[in-house]
């Protein structure tokens, strides 16, 4: 069965003094199979649900800085969180997410970035992310947020991906108009 959980997120954010707004719309194909999207101690469905909304949460707070009109669709299509549950139980009792560096965080996502004239900026598909160093990055203040992996990993790629293409495109722009 196939099935899409799509979040549309609207994003105000200052560019030059001005009020600028970019569109984010967060689908995911197929999460029942994605590789692991388990929860510790908690209903599948809940967890699932609150992790989806934690990645809708990414993505718009990544796209915080795209000029005004731009629309950044994002289609995921696997997820791997950092670690795994670990089916041996705490002394409570309770299963356990385990972080190791030899369970690295994935995500599998295709995206297109479009300008106010819906001309593409940037656009890959079957994109495959991971990063198998990101307990080497760890921020100590920030390794007990959820999906803290996850969202280093993804706020790297945007900045050496996106940000580029965006200011590359405006040049090209501003040079033929």
């Amino acid at each position: 069965m196939r099935f899409i959980k799509s979040g549309v997120l609207m994003l105000s954010l200052l560019v030059a003094g001005t009020a600028a707004a970019a569109e984010v719309k967060v689908e995911y194909k197929d999460y029942k199979k994605f590789t692991d999207m388990k929860p510790a101690n908690e209903a599948r469905g809940g967890f699932e649900k609150r992790t989806m909304a934690s990645f809708d949460k990414i993505f718009a707070d990544l796209a915080k800085d795209l000029p005004e009109g731009y629309s950044w669709n994002v289609v995921v299509t696997d997820i791997d969180l950092a670690g795994d549950v670990n089916h041996m139980y705490t002394q409570s009792g309770d299963r356990i997410r385990v972080i190791k560096d030899i369970f690295i965080p994935r995500i599998n996502f295709s995206y297109t970035l479009l300008d106010k004239n819906k001309a593409v900026v940037a656009e890959e598909k079957e994109l495959k992310l991971k990063d198998m160093g990101f307990m080497t990055r760890l921020n100590v203040s920030r390794a007990d947020r959820p999906l803290e992996h996850e969202r280093a990993m993804l706020q790297r790629w945007y900045k050496d991906t996106i940000q580029p293409a965006v200011a590359s495109h405006q040049q090209n722009i501003a040079k033929a108009g």
